[in-house]
């Protein structure tokens, strides 16, 4: 008697275990056929934020989606890559949003300096890339960038882009008019005409150099002492600098 109840309780749960198997199945089944052979997850709307220069229109167009696509056929990658070969979009992310919209979020590339190049000035990034050519008023905002040697333009760039965003030394980056990479050294030129030399090394020591540089500058600014300073080198041995005072 024990044997034939044990026999059905096996019977029983291997009948529940199947019954639930068939039905993942049949329930996966059914998904897989509304998202893809059925109108669903049609895509109704694509939705674009973070655009400012680039118009929607254009995002659109790139896009070259045409509306009735399925929307988790869409190959997400692919019209990413799309999207980053304009000009002025640096990175983009796409989601679907359930049950038919497309959601496309853009960052785009924003002004770093103004590079000089073949006596025209051009506006950059943060990578060096051209986003447009400069007009009278960008002298205000952002410091002219020359480049001699392009050879460590990646460390270069770095430099300036760290430098922007940490306004607690000095001199900040909006009091720079000029910046000259060589091929060993950065000439920065501040717009009450002082000159500064950093030797080209590693992002982390220019960092480092900088906060040196701080020190140097809040002393000759609590001596009021900025109309008397000339140059400024900090490309000697690690530690070490060299402050010129004008003639008098």
């Amino acid at each position: 008697m024990q044997y034939v109840k044990e026999l059905w309780q096996t019977k029983k749960k291997l009948f529940l275990a199947l019954t639930f198997s068939l039905l993942g199945i049949v329930l996966a089944g059914l998904l897989l056929y509304a998202l893809y052979f059925t109108r669903l997850f049609v895509l109704k709307e694509i939705k674009v934020y973070g655009n400012v220069k680039v118009s929607k229109e254009d995002i659109l167009r790139m896009l070259d989606l045409k509306g009735g696509e399925i929307l988790y056929r869409l190959d997400l990658a692919q019209l990413r890559e799309r999207l980053k070969k304009h000009h002025l979009i640096e990175d983009v992310m796409l989601r679907r949003q359930l049950p038919s919209t497309l959601e496309v979020q853009v960052k785009e590339r924003s002004p770093l300096a103004i590079l000089v190049k073949n006596n025209k000035g051009y506006l950059i990034d943060r990578k060096g890339v051209i986003l447009s050519e400069a007009n009278p008023n960008d002298i205000l905002y952002y410091p002219y960038v020359i480049m001699e040697d392009e050879k460590n333009k990646d460390i270069f760039f770095n430099f300036l882009a760290w430098l922007k965003q940490n306004k607690k030394y000095l001199p900040v980056y909006e009091n720079l008019q000029k910046i000259l990479l060589t091929k060993d050294k950065i000439v920065l030129n501040t717009k009450s005409h002082i000159t500064i030399y950093l030797p080209l090394t590693t992002a982390n020591e220019l960092f480092t150099l900088y906060s040196y540089l701080d020190r140097i500058m809040t002393y000759i600014y609590d001596n009021h002492l900025e109309d008397r300073v000339e140059l400024i080198r900090l490309d000697y041995p690690f530690g070490r600098a060299l402050v010129k005072y004008r003639s008098i």
